[in-house]
């Protein structure tokens, strides 16, 4: 698998942009949990963003279905995110989440 994302400098500072995760078809089909392998990857990225100086992680929890976004939301909350806003495409500022982003459900962020 592997982790996506970007370092932006904004005006309290970087920002650590965590786009997805994404698993391999092997890593897919294995009879173990993706956290597993998703955690890894999103602790690896987090850390690199943490040596590069980042004071704020971002992330979108994807909706893809409510199952899984429960999941997700209640995952990156252990982790220490905390919910930042819902984006459902109802609104003109979830416009530009959802071009961010790429889609629709729970933004997150962690310091």
């Amino acid at each position: 698998g592997r982790a996506e994302g970007l370092i932006r400098v904004w005006f309290d500072g970087k920002l650590l942009h965590l786009d997805s995760i994404r698993l391999s078809r092997e890593t897919m089909t294995m009879n173990r949990s993706i956290f597993g392998v998703g955690l890894f990857l999103g602790a690896v990225a987090i850390r690199h963003g943490f040596d590069s100086g980042c004071s704020t992680a971002q992330l979108l929890a994807i909706n893809d279905t409510d199952l899984y976004h429960s999941k997700l939301v209640k995952f990156y909350s252990r982790m220490g995110f905390n919910a930042v806003c819902e984006v459902d495409g109802s609104s003109l500022r979830d416009l530009s989440h959802m071009l961010v982003w790429g889609g629709t459900g729970t933004r997150m962020d962690a310091n």
